[in-house]
Order: structure tokens, then C-alpha cells, then sequence
């Protein structure tokens, strides 16, 4: 029963009509009302406009990376990083700084200007090394001006980072070429000394080539320390702008040296101690044997690359590529990797200047002074020569350091007919959509917190009973409906019962619409009864309030107009209405019969209608039910019905007192009166259950008061044939 309750309480389409034609006034309220405040606001805020400047990042290392460029997870890093950049609060120190001291500001009489990273958006377009920066401010001149200022100030400390590194180098090496020339000079003035005190110029020319060929090792040895330190230079600079944790991240990586490395690390060493052997027997650079060994150094120099880039790439992942992949870190495992490839080449020159050690110790003690004096001079010249090479290249590159930042497109001036915010026509419109969201949010809210029946389904569903038929409200003479009006107060009895009088049917026009929904029952009823059967009904209702009464007395009407006599008994002895409905005087009624003070006949009352009679209620009894349950009550009915056709008897709601159920024990058909939109379900549910004992004498339900402006599925067919206010 329930899963069917919940079945027939979805909604249709009508209905939903219905319930926005009876909500209307609040959607629409609310709704005007989001809408009114979407404007004001819009008119009261300040007007921002947005301007964007474009910027590329170029020379792009693609080769030599660990993360490769073209990797998704590579790519995605360096843009990430140049965003975080460009948000940081290190580039609007700078920027604002640099605003301070703008004299074009300063000469359009704008004052302490400043940047805000709240009022920056950065993006990167995608599969490109383009960056859009977008700055909003409520001056359309400012938003351009500071947009631009940023993208400078990014440019100019990208371009300081590049040059840092190259300036590290070249100071560096300006401080090697000092002491160099000095160790030089010195070398220099102990060779002549020793000359002129040993009387000796010259070695013998065995001992000439032992020593330039020891000197040419010997120079090429401390080139690859002079590397290395140069390398530890700069990887001791690029160290300090890391924050801990890369720090400790990046000391962690290259500590690290996998299997594959250590192998391919000592065959650098051995190739160069095979290569310096060759070389040490007058084998010339040009020799086959040198070419292999050159050949073979540089493929062992790619794999070593090769397998660092896999081994710190694999490890820098497992951390955080995005957070630690950025061109410092990999500048940083670069070098690692280069001073791994020089300590290799180290070794193998050390294990052959060893060899030339021990022939030189073979010579005469001062020959070998000669040699040594003479090796020290020509070594210190050749490092000094490479050392003034290195610097005057350094020089070069740092005044051609142009760093890899380029601007694209400069930001413009908005036009200020178009600010970007405040959008009027898009907050009209969400204003409009989410006011008539809101609207009907509510309208369903109340309409569903409103427990009261309110379509013909609903009564079908909590009563479980067909309708018989459908009284639309009663309103004027011609039956059609006018508008409710609020009563200022609470009416008399004697202005309601005035109030039903004008809803008999006698007083409407015969083809009301009113009259026609009777005339229905009518015919539902002549239909389902035998023909000259005999019929006693029983009128209730669930609770008071509903027209039971007046819909008995203009059921009578419509009955007596084919010719049928009919009786109306008034049993609702709480509140008798039936008597003064048809301006009949009460006098001695049921009441009075069935305690045997009164006659059929002294009850019986005739009305202006011809072939209509009445038993009023009489007296009011102190105990209506015990009352009604006597034999004479059974008996009273059964005499009405040889004498009258149909007998209509006006009970009390049934919610109220037992009396309908009484009655109906007594009679053949029950008829229940719903009115929707008073009786709520739960009243409905209560009534169903008293009336289980005589669920079978049920006929049905009429539906009185009915508002076709909360139509159901009957009312709107109806409607649509007599038409409202037709």
C-alpha cells in the first residue's frame, strides 16, 4: 500500500502547472528580487579591468636536461616553476619597488601605486613555452602599466640568475689568473737562479723529452683539476639559492652512484691511463690508436651522462618532479655528473705521471733539480695561458648573456567601456536564473509542507475509493467561481447559513456548470443501483468544514428533478444545518421520534420543493450515538423507504464522533464528501480506517469545492469544456 501511496504521489505535468499557477506571486517576487539586488550591486561595484602581457621562455635546454622538454612531466615542471616565479612575493618586492621610483607615474599625478599578487593570474598555454600573465586593477591605465612592469622585472631577474652563474666563473678564474702569474714568476726567477749557481743550461736531450713529455701531462693533469674546482665553484653558488630540502635532495643524488657508473667511471680511467701510455711512446694525436681511444672516452663520457640523467631522473621523481625539477637542480646534477667524468680522467693522468716520476728519479740529482725547475715554469706558463683563454671566453659569455626570457606581446590599455567585472548583463541573467530557482525551490517546499489533498489523485489514493464526481468552488449565481476574499471577521451562524443557501443549485442558472458536475453524480448514481431500488445514503465527510450539507441538499435537488421523491434526514445532531438550509422550522424531529415523543408524521416537513421532504433533528440529545443505535432508528428507515424513492441522511464527520458509523449500519450506500485542500492526508488516512467495518457500502467520493487553478488530471478536462468564468 505504500509503495503504491508513493507511486501515485509523483507529480504530472499538470500539476506542476498547477502548483507554479498557484505559486506564481512568490516565484515571481523572488525572483525580481535576486534580480533587483544582481543590479544594484552591479552598479554599486566598482568597475576592474584586466590587461595581459604574453611572454616566451626561449633557448630551452632540451638535450642535456634530466627532464627532458619534450616529457610531458618536464615540461609541465619548468612552466609550474616559472609560474610560482612570476606569483612570488621576492617579484613583487621588486616590482613595487621599481613603481616607487617610476617617474611616468609620477608625472601622471598617480600616487604610492603598488602591485598585488592577489590581483595576478598567470597561465601557460598548452604544449608551448608561452606564458600569459593578467594583471586586474579599477584604473584600465594601471591594469596595463603594472602588467607590463611585471613581466620587466621577471625579465630582468631571470636574465640576473643566468649571469650569476657566468660571473661566479669569470671572478673565479680572475682569481686563479692572479695567483697563477705570481706562482709563474716565481718558477720563472728559481729556474734562472739555479742556472746561474749550477753552471748547468740544458738537459740532455733524452732527458728533454722525458721532461716535456712529463710537463705535457702534468699540465693537462692540473687543467682537469683547475676543471674540477671551477665546477665545484659553481655548484657550491647554484647550492645556496636551493632551499633544505632540495639541498639535501640534490647532496643525496649525488652521493649516489649505481653499478652501471662505477663500471663506466673505470673505464674512463683506464682508457685515459692507456691513452697517456701511447702518448708517452711518441704515439702522435693523430694516430689511429689515439683516434680509437679519443672515440672511446667520449662514447664512455655519453653513457655516463646517459645513465646519471636515468639514475637521478628516477630518484628526483620518486620526491617530487614539479618541486624539484627546476633548470637550478638540473644545472646543479649536470655538474655532478662532470666532476664524476674529470675525477675519472684525474686518476688515469695520475697513474701516469707516477710512471714518469720514477724515470725521473733515474736522472742526475742536478739534471733532476733542472727538470724540476724547468717542469714547474713550463707547467705554471701552460696554466696560465689556458686559465687567460678560459677568462677572456668567460668575459665573452657574460656580456652576451641575454638570458632566455623573451616578451611577445606587451599588454594594452582596456578599453574602459568594457571592464571585465562588474559583467551587468551576466549577473542579470544569473540573477534572473537563480531568483527563479530559488522561487520555485520554495514554491515546492511550501507546497509539499502543505499537508492538505490538494488533486483528485491524492483523494483517490489516501481514501482508496473511485470519485464520483468533481464540484468545482461555488461562487456566484451562474455558478462560476469568484475570488476568495479575506473576512474581516468570523462569520455568524446566521451568515453562513445565508452563504450556503446561495450554493443551492436552485438559485444558478440551469446549464451552471455546478449544476451540470450534480447532474453527474446524478447519473453516476442512477447507474450504479438497481432500477426502482430502494436507496438509503449515508452523507459524510472526514472533517467538519467540507460541504457535506450543502452538497446532500443540492444532491436532493438534482435527484428530486427526475421525478423521484425524495427525504432528507438531519442526523448531524452536534450541528444541525439541513433545517435552516431549506428555511424549514426545526420543531419535533428525529430526535423526538426516536424517543417515542413524536409521530412519523409530526417529523415529517415539506420544502418549497416539490417532492422533497425533511426530518430535522429535533431537540439535541445529550447522547446522539446511544441514540441513533436504537432499533427505532432501523425502523424509521425501514417505513421511509416504502414511501420515498431516495433517502439522504446528513451524518457528522466520521473523524468527529461514531455516528456515521451507526448510520451506515442502518443504510445501503455510503457517499463521502472530500474538499481538497482542507482535508489533509492524515485526516483521510483516519477516516479510511473508521470506515473499514463498512468499506463495502462505500459509493464513493464526491469532491466538493474543488479549486481548478490546483487542477488534477479531471479538473483540468473540465475546465477546458465549461471553461472558467464561461
Amino acid at each position: 500500500m505504500l509503495e503504491e501511496i508513493h507511486e501515485q504521489e509523483k507529480l504530472t505535468l499538470n500539476e506542476y502547472i498547477a502548483i507554479f499557477q498557484k505559486y506564481k506571486f512568490i516565484i515571481v517576487g523572488i525572483a525580481g528580487a535576486i534580480v533587483l539586488i544582481s543590479l544594484i550591486f552591479s552598479f554599486l561595484e566598482k568597475p576592474v579591468y584586466g590587461a595581459k602581457t604574453v611572454i616566451m621562455l626561449e633557448n630551452i635546454n632540451t638535450g642535456t636536461t634530466f627532464f627532458k622538454m619534450t616529457d610531458p612531466i618536464g615540461m609541465l615542471a619548468l612552466l609550474n616553476n616559472q609560474i610560482q616565479i612570476i606569483k612570488s612575493r621576492k617579484l613583487f618586492v621588486r616590482v613595487n619597488e621599481s613603481l616607487k621610483e617610476d617617474t611616468i607615474l609620477k608625472n601622471m599625478d598617480y600616487e604610492k601605486v603598488s602591485a598585488s599578487r592577489n590581483r595576478v593570474s598567470v597561465s601557460s598555454f598548452q604544449d608551448t613555452y608561452i606564458i600569459e600573465i593578467s594583471y586586474k586593477d579599477n584604473d584600465p591605465f594601471l591594469a596595463a602599466y603594472i602588467a607590463n612592469r611585471i613581466a620587466e622585472e621577471y625579465y630582468r631577474m631571470n636574465l640576473e640568475v643566468q649571469k650569476s652563474t657566468v660571473s661566479q666563473v669569470r671572478m673565479f678564474l680572475e682569481e686563479q689568473l692572479i695567483k697563477i702569474e705570481n706562482e709563474l714568476n716565481r718558477a720563472e726567477s728559481l729556474l734562472r737562479d739555479y742556472k746561474k749557481t749550477s753552471k748547468i743550461s740544458t738537459l740532455t736531450s733524452e732527458s728533454q723529452i722525458l721532461l716535456t713529455q712529463y710537463s705535457e701531462f702534468e699540465a693537462e693533469y692540473n687543467t682537469v683539476l683547475m676543471d674540477i674546482e671551477t665546477n665545484n665553484k659553481q655548484k657550491e653558488y647554484l647550492t645556496k639559492i636551493l632551499n633544505e630540502t632540495q639541498k639535501n635532495l640534490v647532496e643525496d643524488i649525488s652521493k649516489y652512484k649505481s653499478t652501471v657508473m662505477e663500471q663506466i667511471l673505470t673505464d674512463i680511467t683506464n682508457t685515459e691511463a692507456m691513452k697517456s701510455t701511447y702518448l708517452s711512446r711518441g704515439y702522435s694525436n693523430d694516430h689511429p690508436k689515439i683516434i680509437e681511444m679519443e672515440k672511446r672516452i667520449t662514447q664512455l663520457k655519453e653513457q655516463l651522462r646517459e645513465e646519471s640523467a636515468k639514475t637521478y631522473q628516477d630518484r628526483l621523481v620518486a620526491a617530487d618532479p614539479v618541486k624539484y625539477s627546476n633548470q637550478i637542480v638540473e644545472d646543479l646534477l649536470e655538474i655532478n655528473t662532470n666532476i664524476a667524468f674529470l675525477n675519472a680522467k684525474k686518476s688515469g693522468l695520475s697513474s701516469i705521471l707516477e710512471s714518469y716520476n720514477k724515470e725521473i728519479k733515474k736522472l742526475p740529482d742536478q739534471a733532476i733539480q733542472l727538470a724540476r725547475l724547468q717542469r714547474n715554469a713550463t707547467v705554471n706558463e701552460e696554466i696560465f695561458l689556458m686559465l687567460k683563454r678560459r677568462y677572456e671566453e668567460a668575459k665573452l659569455q657574460e656580456v652576451a648573456e641575454v638570458g632566455n626570457i623573451r616578451i611577445i606581446d606587451e599588454a594594452v590599455k582596456p578599453d574602459p567601456k568594457y571592464p571585465i567585472s562588474p559583467k551587468k548583463d551576466r549577473n542579470l541573467m544569473l540573477g534572473l536564473i537563480t531568483g527563479i530557482f530559488l522561487g520555485v525551490t520554495i514554491a515546492f517546499i511550501l507546497f509539499f509542507l502543505d499537508e492538505s489533498v490538494k488533486t483528485t489523485e491524492e483523494i483517490e489514493v489516501y481514501t482508496g475509493e473511485e470519485i464520483l464526481g468533481i464540484i468545482t468552488f461555488i461562487g456566484n449565481k451562474n455558478g462560476k467561481r469568484e475570488k476568495q476574499r479575506r473576512q474581516p471577521k468570523k462569520l455568524s451562524e446566521d451568515e453562513l447559513i445565508e452563504r450556503i443557501r446561495t450554493k443551492l443549485i436552485t438559485n444558478m442558472e440551469p446549464h451552471a456548470p455546478i449544476a451540470e458536475a450534480y447532474r453527474s453524480i446524478r447519473t453516476q448514481l442512477k447507474y450504479r443501483s438497481k432500477e426502482g431500488e430502494k436507496i438509503v445514503y449515508v452523507i459524510t465527510s472526514s472533517i467538519p468544514g467540507e460541504g457535506k450539507s450543502t452538497t446532500l441538499a443540492n444532491l436532493a435537488i438534482t435527484v428530486v428533478n427526475l421525478g423521484k421523491k425524495i427525504l432528507i434526514i438531519d442526523a448531524d445532531m452536534r450541528k444541525p444545518v439541513i433545517s435552516k438550509i431549506f428555511n424549514v422550522r426545526n420543531g419535533m424531529g428525529l430526535a423526538h421520534y426516536i424517543n417515542r415523543n413524536a409521530t412519523f408524521a409530526d417529523i415529517i416537513r415539506t420544502t418549497e420543493i416539490e417532492n422533497l421532504d425533511l426530518i430535522t433533528h429535533g431537540t439535541k440529545p445529550i447522547n446522539p450515538s446511544e441514540l441513533l443505535e436504537s432499533n427505532l432508528m432501523k425502523e424509521l428507515l425501514d417505513f421511509c423507504r416504502t414511501k420515498y424513492d431516495y433517502i439522504f441522511i446528513d451524518a457528522p464527520p466520521v473523524n468527529v464522533v461514531t455516528d456515521p458509523i451507526i448510520l451506515a449500519n442502518y443504510a445501503d450506500k455510503i457517499l463521502w464528501v472530500v474538499s481538497p485542500g482542507m482535508s489533509k492526508r492524515k485526516d483521510l488516512r483516519h477516516a479510511k480506517k473508521l470506515l473499514i467495518p463498512v468499506k463495502r457500502k462505500i459509493q464513493g467520493i464526491i469532491v466538493n469545492n474543488a479549486k481548478t487553478d490546483v487542477s488534477s488530471y479531471y479538473s483540468v478536462y473540465y475546465k477546458k469544456y465549461y471553461g472558467e468564468g464561461a
